[in-house]
């Protein structure tokens, strides 16, 4: 009894180690899994009686599939919303994005096209795949040619590498984590690792794999080589060789971040004005980081500044405006959707202060009309050449009679928001043709993505100027440039000091194009800071007669602000005015200049404003509404064209009509008369 209990136990046993043994090599028992099913399927199609046109017809549905498998490994992710709100939820599984290549492909086309061809034979030569001739084919011929090259792609390796004996400490770091088999650069070596002056600081080069890897692969890595030191990804440097080989890397390594004591901002003398290069602060490794405001010879730079509430772009701004209004080579403009609590004191010594998102509407109209005179007027402008003879035309923008007009437009995308394709398009003209004018635009978003910019034709511009990617709240797809690591990934305060925030800190691209990061001065206190913006040895102004010529959109923009500061909401010509056209005093209320309103009671001011005359009408709403009623169809762009009215005007006078039935908006940017109905 007792040696019958012995044997089943036993048995018992067998079966579980058996089992585990299957479990453990399933992937490599495939092969043999696959040609039993395919032999039990050849063998029922032998003995069935139309077995030929049943393999037919299953040789037609393997291709099918055979092809959707294809086209879901090289399908990158889904494309319509419904399937990827799914697939985020696990409800749909998501595409692989990774296309076989060309091997793999035959392989698998061959095993799938020899097993269909052998399973059809079967059937119509009345031969199994157990009986004489096709047994031979089918399990010594068939099988081991499929089996082998599966066996030997997923053969055990050994799964860790030998790492020599009495290597330098941060060397065999590198060995067994990032250049790894599995690292994050296989084959990469760390040489010469050596401390730097700073306190538990080190640098080295990054040897790669020429044939695996670059450069841009070693930036991108940024964080899990951080990871493999056990430093924050804001601590580390990966960069460019000096020499630049594009299989080199340099690498920087700091224990204790020194930008944790970046220095108060110094004051405007940081620009060098014979190459409008200014330092707005300093990289991690002790050298100022660069921003250039004209590039001589070319002309304008532009920039985008993205990052969170708490980032330091507001400080940075700050900077910048008094770098400009000190240097008297700048003309500064400043839009900010939140009414100026972006900009703090700087919007009354602006040379021009959007308040608002139809302001900053309005500073884009602006901004085009003096593009339109400065393109005007280099055209007929003179110089004279190595011969003495005069020539006629500038192609690009140098300091001079024109200052360099910087466009800064903060919370962008507030500002397209509500105003959609008009604005994005003024900006796209501003960021195309600006730099040969002197006229730089400099827009500031939460995020550092083509989202946040509202439209992809504002990458290239940007992307050749100033890009400070500053923290951000949330992980985004899409950069406007390529980045170290995730502004995510920067915290918001000193992981080793509790409450002190990290705002300055970021990455740039621009002059030097350096991927380490970096931060911007430390800001001072706004009852010092005021001096930049009260007094300079030389204040630039726009060239006579150009603020004229752009009109009350500039010239009236501080007699809108006191309004608005009086609790009034004053009309922005030619944004939400419906297209009226003021004449003299008549078409706007008159409020005192921002000098006199300093010294004036809010309440008085209120009743000086409200005692005003209301706007009256003027003809360009009359001229774009009987435009419209002698045309059976027309578009805002025939309008503009036709009567010489600015765009933005012709669309927001036909928008608010069309809300008060006064004309029919058959589609976006088409109208129609209103048809009276006939009884």
């Amino acid at each position: 009894m007792a040696a019958t209990s012995t044997d089943a136990s036993t048995a018992i046993q067998a079966f579980h180690a058996v089992r585990r043994w299957r479990w453990r090599n399933r992937r490599h028992l495939t092969p043999l899994y696959g040609s039993v099913a395919l032999a039990a399927y050849g063998q029922a199609l032998t003995s069935a009686p139309h077995g030929t046109a049943g393999a037919m017809a299953t040789d037609a549905v393997a291709t099918a599939a055979f092809y959707a498998w294809t086209k879901w490994r090289a399908k990158d992710g889904w494309d319509n919303r419904p399937a990827q709100f799914l697939a985020r939820h696990r409800a749909l599984p998501s595409p692989p994005g990774k296309p076989l290549r060309r091997d793999e492909l035959l392989r698998a086309a061959g095993a799938v096209g020899s097993a269909a061809v052998l399973t059809t034979l079967m059937p119509a030569l009345d031969a199994g795949p157990f009986e004489p001739g096709m047994a031979g084919v089918w399990w010594l011929g068939w099988l081991p040619s499929v089996a082998i090259p599966w066996w030997y792609r997923r053969r055990i390796r050994p799964t860790q590498e030998e790492i020599p004996v009495g290597l330098e400490a941060r060397v065999e770091r590198w060995l067994a984590t990032v250049g790894s088999a599995k690292g994050a650069l296989p084959g990469a070596e760390l040489i010469d690792p050596v401390d730097m002056d700073v306190e538990g600081a080190w640098q080295g080069t990054i040897a790669l794999d020429a044939v695996r890897h670059t450069t841009d692969d070693a930036i991108a890595a940024t964080k899990r080589i951080a990871a493999a030191f056990g430093v924050s990804v804001t601590s580390i440097s990966v960069e460019s060789d000096h020499t630049g080989n594009a299989a080199l890397a340099r690498l920087q390594v700091y224990q204790r971040n020194p930008l944790k004591a970046v220095p108060v901002f110094p004051g405007p003398q940081v620009l060098d004005k014979k190459t409008g290069i200014a330092t707005i602060g300093w990289y991690i490794d002790g050298t100022p980081a660069m921003y250039q405001m004209w590039r001589p010879g070319w002309g304008a730079v532009h920039s985008h500044i993205s990052g969170s509430t708490g980032a330091g772009k507001s400080a940075i701004f700050r900077s910048l405006f008094a770098i400009e209004k000190q240097s008297g080579l700048v003309v500064s403009w400043g839009g900010d959707p939140q009414y100026g609590k972006s900009f703090g004191f700087w919007q009354d010594y602006l040379d021009y202060f959007a308040c608002g998102p139809d302001e900053c509407m309005g500073m884009l109209i602006a901004a085009n009309t003096e593009l339109d005179r400065r393109s005007k007027n280099s055209a007929v402008s003179t110089w004279v050449d190595a011969d003495g003879d005069t020539m006629y035309g500038e192609t690009d923008w140098e300091p001079g009679e024109d200052p360099l007009l910087a466009v800064t437009i903060d919370e962008w995308q507030d500002v397209w928001g509500a105003y959609g394709d008009e604005a994005i398009e003024l900006a796209v003209r501003i960021a195309i043709l600006g730099r040969k004018c002197g006229i730089k635009l400099r827009l500031g978003t939460h995020l550092p993505t083509l989202e946040s910019l509202g439209s992809s034709k504002l990458r290239q511009p940007l992307t050749a100027g100033n890009n400070i990617a500053l923290r951000t709240t949330e992980r985004s797809a899409g950069y406007v440039i390529n980045l170290p690591a995730d502004p995510n990934d920067i915290p918001a305060v000193w992981p080793d000091e509790i409450g002190v925030p990290t705002s300055g800190l970021g990455y740039m691209k621009g002059v030097q194009e350096r991927a380490a990061v970096f931060r911007g001065w430390a800001p001072e206190a706004k009852e010092v800071a005021t001096r930049w913006a009260k007094k300079a040895d030389a204040i630039a102004e726009l060239t006579p007669g150009a603020g004229e010529n752009i009109g009350p959109l500039y010239t009236q923009w501080r007699d809108r602000l006191a309004a608005r500061r009086a609790g009034e909401e004053p009309v922005v010509p030619g944004v939400n005015d419906d297209g009226e056209e003021a004449t003299g005093t008549a078409g706007t209320a008159t409020v005192p200049p921002v000098v006199k309103q300093r010294q004036t009671p809010v309440s008085e001011l209120a009743t000086m404003i409200q005692a005003e005359a209301k706007p009256a009408s003027g003809t360009k709403k009359t001229q774009i509404l009987a435009f419209v009623a002698n045309q059976r169809i027309t578009t805002t762009g025939l309008i503009a064209d036709r009567l010489g009215i600015p765009l933005s005007t012709v669309s927001s006078t036909l928008t608010r009509a069309a809300k008060k039935g006064e004309v029919e908006a058959l589609a976006h940017g088409t109208w129609a008369p209103v048809v009276a109905d006939v009884a």
